[in-house]
Order: structure tokens, then C-alpha cells, then sequence
């Protein structure tokens, strides 16, 4: 049975001397437009210009004539051929049913939705009813917990770090006599060996009491959302747990304290031109732990949740999710400098709804030969594309995204970033791990330096998927040092903010006439009045919403 079949098509024009007849085999079913096809015959054959509008109507009827006859031709086989039982029509069926079902959503099953999905919607439903004093009280008081347990385990860690300390010094004092240099080598590797067996055994306990706290929690959601079902009242179920979670323990008088304030300053700006569209903007001086950590509250002398919390809470499935930009370096692990600080905000309370931080980075690494792959394909396209030594490539980037990668190698570059997930931090539920190195300290970068092209990528990915907060390290640092003068900070807080708003402007385009909140972060060594310098710059970067005042007559 022919698929295509080649046709000859005919066409006859007339001059004021000559009458014209053009004849030329086509292939049917057409593969390009008539339109080109048309072009094609006047350039080939010559034809005068006065022709082209008439031999495109023409072969235009003409394909779509004799294509139709063509498919016409070969569905009667078709069906002949089924009738004759030359093709089994089982065979057919079995082959179009699951199309049809993929293809059209009146034949297709209705999707089944995961366990996680379950539990999200049921979550958010119970989050936004009477339930919802109740599911925050029994998180804080999960929390708790933890926190306990996390205070055991320093104090043990502790006792035994200074225990290791007495009896390696008093080793120490008596090499050459008593103890031998290898002796003082057994030492070292069993005290290092006892202190792994130790943290091991924590982080067991550790991990237990957060899969143990987790599958309670998703069971009392699920039972309190059956519960639930058809009662108008407050259902009995959390009325149990409302008076489980009713005790809340006396704070400490540490937690008594009222928390510090923080430098913090806010504006309303309008970006674009015809098509203005209204964003905050909010300068803050903090450590940037402190948008991941709970803080204590009290009142009465009794701890509660902390407020923040409720929102938090109440907007993790939502379309206003807030996100944060965290520097680091291209090692991916939690084991040293603010990722270990991290990593240890993220395990002071249970995260219900996602993955421990150690499990996503875990699916992270297991992609990052992949990444690997792909950045060499792409180095070599772009070397052969411009006609140039692979040396000179990477010698020219002024960045280390153009490093050569070995084969299977895991690691990143600066520039690059990963994402984690996280429903038990104070402010936060998306952290954009961000890969940075010493040269940020330089104030020689530009708008083109790795690390600034991937902040314009992740607030791309915030006017896409409704991250409405994004907090961005306006210094690109977290802590501040002795190179970073008062002229430094002045030009690298320019640099950001003007950067920043092409961003805005440019991404605007994804999410319409949606307001942002971008959240500046300065580190809390800055002092008060390079504060308000930095601040102060706004106005002559951004437009600011002022109000319109009338003075009535």
C-alpha cells in the first residue's frame, strides 16, 4: 500500500504573443508548503512575476485535492485488508486503544495521585481550617523533640571532646617516656574512631525520632481530614489532640527574652514602561540563618509557635511561596562553614512534607555526572562552532563555568546551583544553594560574572513558578571582612540593584502583571549608616510608588 505517490501537476498561463503550459511531477503528500514549493517552480522554470499569486492558488487546490484521494485510497485498502484477513483487527485495536487513551481524556483513566500528593492536599485543606491551631501545636511540640534530643547530643559530644582533650594532653606531656610517637598515633586514630562511633550512634537516634515523628503526623492528618468529612462542628478527633497539644512547656529564661531587631527597610517600585507592573523591595541586615531558624516566642512565659510560622505554614501549597539564595562552595555536602550551620537549622524539626536535606542532596550528586556530560557536549559544540582551541575556550571565560570536566567527575562550578525543598524553616520553603568562590571579594567582577548570570536564572525560575519572596545576598557575601571597605560595598550594592532590575524587567514577561517581593540581604556587620547609604540608593534606581497627595480648597 503506497504512502505517497507522485502526481503530475499542469499549469497554463498567457502572454499578449504566447499561451504557456507548465508540467511538473509532485510528490504527494507534499512535504514543505505550497508556498515554497510555488517559489521554488518560478526560480527553477523562470516565470514571470505576474504568475505567482494564480500557481499558488492552483497548486495549492491541486495538493490538497490529491492528497485527500490519496488517503482516501489507502484507508479503503486498509480496511480491505482487514476484511480479507490479510491484518488481524485485534491487533489493530490492541495498538490504537492505549493511544486513544493517552491521546484524548474521555477514554483515559483518571490519574492516581501519589502518596505525597494525598497527603499535600489533604494538608492544605486541614491547614486552612479550625485544625489549624491544633497541627501547629503538635509540629511544635514534635520540634521539642527534636530539640531535646539535638541538646543530648552536643552535651554527650561535648563531655566527650574534653575528655579526648585531658587524655591526649596528658599523652602528650609524656612522649619519650611513658608513650612513643607511634603510640601517640594509636591514640589519635582511636579517639577519632570513638568520636565517629558516637556521632554515628546520635544521628541514628536522630534519624529514627524524625521517620518516627513524620509517619505519626501524616497518620493524625489523614485520620482528622476522615474525621472530618460531613461534620459541620469541630471534629472529636482534634478535639483529642487539641488536648494533647494543649500543655505547652514554660520557657526558659533564655527564651524569655525579647528578640533583637534588625536595620530593615521597605519600598514599592514600578518597573516597565507601557506596561507598568508594581513590586516590593526590602533592604534587611540579618544573618541569613535567621530567615531559616525558629526563634523563640513566649507569652505569658509559656513557649508557642512562633507567629511567622502560621504563614509559613498556611502558603507552602500555594501559589506565594518564598525562596532564598544561600552562597556556597562546590563541594556538595553539609559538613563545613554555613552549609553544616544549615544543615543543622534543618534538622532542629521534622519536615513533614519533603525530604531530610541529606536525602535531596543525595538524588543531587547521583545527577551530577550527567551535568558533567552534558557541560563537555557543550564546551565541544561551542569549540567547533568557533573554530578555536579547546585551551583557549577556557582560558578566556574569566569564569571557572568553561573548567574542563573529566568523564563521570562530581563536582560543580561556580556559577552553578542546586535546589532543596523545606517545609520546617521559619521564613523559607525553596533554598537555591548557590556556588560561589573568592573572587566575589574582588570588586572587579561584572554584570557577566558566573554567580550574577545564575541569580537572573533563579529569579527566571521565581516568575515561573510562583515564588513571590526571593531573599538575594545583595553583597553576594554573608559576613563581612576587612577588604570590604565603605566605597566597595557602595559599588558592589549598585551593581546588584541595577542588575537586579534589568532582571525583574526582562522576566516580567512570565508572570504578567504578578508583584514580587525581593528581599536585599546585607550581612550584620555592616554598620548602621552604610546601612542607610545603601538604602538610600533605591530611589535613584528603581521608580518608587509615591502617593498622589490633593490639598482640597
Amino acid at each position: 500500500m503506497p504512502h505517497s505517490i507522485e502526481k503530475d501537476f499542469t499549469f497554463s498561463f498567457a502572454t499578449k504573443e504566447h499561451t504557456y503550459s507548465l508540467k511538473v511531477p509532485v510528490v504527494l503528500p507534499l512535504d514543505i508548503s505550497p508556498k515554497e514549493f510555488t517559489y521554488r517552480l518560478v526560480n527553477a522554470h523562470r516565470l514571470p512575476c505576474f504568475v505567482i499569486k494564480e500557481l499558488e492558488d492552483k497548486l495549492e487546490e491541486f495538493v490538497k485535492k490529491e492528497t485527500n484521494l490519496l488517503h482516501d485510497r489507502n484507508a479503503d485498502e486498509a480496511v480491505d485488508r482487514v476484511r480479507k484477513g490479510e491484518v488481524n483487527a485485534d491487533e489493530l485495536v490492541n495498538q490504537w486503544l492505549p493511544k486513544y487513551n493517552k491521546e484524548l481524556k474521555i477514554y483515559s483513566k483518571p490519574q492516581e495521585l501519589s502518596k505525597d500528593e494525598k497527603f499535600a492536599e489533604v494538608y492544605h485543606t486541614l491547614i486552612h481550617s479550625p485544625a489549624l491551631e491544633t497541627l501547629l501545636n503538635l509540629e511544635h511540640e514534635y520540634s521539642l523533640g527534636i530539640e531535646k534530643l539535638i541538646k543530648d547530643r552536643n552535651r554527650d559530644i561535648q563531655h566527650l571532646q574534653e575528655k579526648q582533650r585531658v587524655e591526649m594532653d596528658q599523652a602528650l606531656s609524656n612522649v619519650g617516656g611513658v608513650y612513643r610517637d607511634e603510640d601517640i598515633n594509636t591514640l589519635a586514630q582511636r579517639l577519632f574512631e570513638n568520636t565517629q562511633v558516637i556521632e554515628n550512634k546520635w544521628q541514628t537516634e536522630l534519624n529514627a525520632l524524625h521517620e518516627q515523628q513524620k509517619n505519626e503526623y501524616r497518620e493524625w492528618v489523614h485520620r482528622v481530614h476522615e474525621d472530618s468529612q460531613g461534620n459541620v462542628n469541630l471534629p472529636s478527633y482534634v478535639q483529642r489532640l487539641r488536648s494533647l497539644s494543649s500543655v505547652l512547656p514554660e520557657a526558659e529564661e533564655d527564651e524569655r527574652q525579647a528578640p533583637v531587631s534588625r536595620l530593615e527597610e521597605s519600598f514599592t517600585i514600578h518597573l516597565g514602561a507601557q506596561m507598568k507592573t508594581t513590586h516590593n523591595l526590602r533592604i534587611l541586615c540579618a544573618d541569613v540563618l535567621d530567615l531559616c531558624k525558629h526563634k523563640p516566642h513566649t507569652v505569658g512565659g509559656v513557649v508557642i509557635p512562633q507567629p511567622q510560622r502560621l504563614q509559613t505554614a498556611m502558603s507552602l501549597y500555594s501559589n506565594s511561596l518564598c525562596g532564598m539564595i544561600l552562597l556556597v562552595d562546590n563541594r556538595l555536602n553539609s559538613y563545613t562553614g554555613i552549609k553544616q550551620k544549615f544543615s543543622g537549622a534543618c534538622e532542629m524539626s521534622t519536615d513533614f512534607h519533603f525530604p531530610t536535606l541529606a536525602g535531596q542532596l543525595a538524588q543531587i550528586e547521583e545527577q551530577l555526572p550527567q551535568i558533567s556530560e552534558v557541560r563537555t557536549l557543550r564546551r565541544i559544540a561551542n569549540d567547533d562552532e568557533d573554530k578555536i582551541s579547546l585551551h583557549s575556550s577556557t582560558s578566556s571565560s574569566g569564569g571557572s563555568t568553561e573548567e574542563k570536566d573529566k568523564p563521570g567527575e562530581r563536582r560543580l562550578h561556580s556559577g552553578d546551583f542546586y535546589i532543596s525543598k523545606h517545609s520546617n524553616l521559619s521564613e523559607v520553603h525553596i533554598v537555591f544553594h548557590l556556588v560561589s568562590d573568592d573572587n566575589l571579594r574582588t570588586s572587579e567582577i561584572t554584570s557577566r560574572h558566573p554567580v550574577i548570570l545564575s541569580i537572573r536564572n533563579i529569579i527566571k525560575l521565581c516568575f515561573r513558578y510562583d515564588v513571590h519572596t526571593i531573599t538575594i545576598p545583595l553583597l553576594l557575601t554573608h559576613e563581612m571582612t576587612e577588604e570590604m571597605t565603605i566605597q566597595w560595598c557602595m559599588k558592589r550594592a549598585e551593581l546588584m540593584f541595577k542588575c537586579v532590575k534589568g532582571f525583574m524587567i526582562e522576566m516580567a514577561t512570565y508572570s504578567s502583571q504578578q508583584s514580587k517581593t525581593i528581599q536585599f540581604l546585607v550581612p550584620t556587620g555592616l554598620s548602621e549608616d552604610l546601612f542607610h547609604h545603601i538604602s538610600n540608593m533605591i530611589p535613584t534606581i528603581f521608580r518608587l510608588s509615591n502617593p498622589l497627595v490633593v490639598k482640597s480648597s
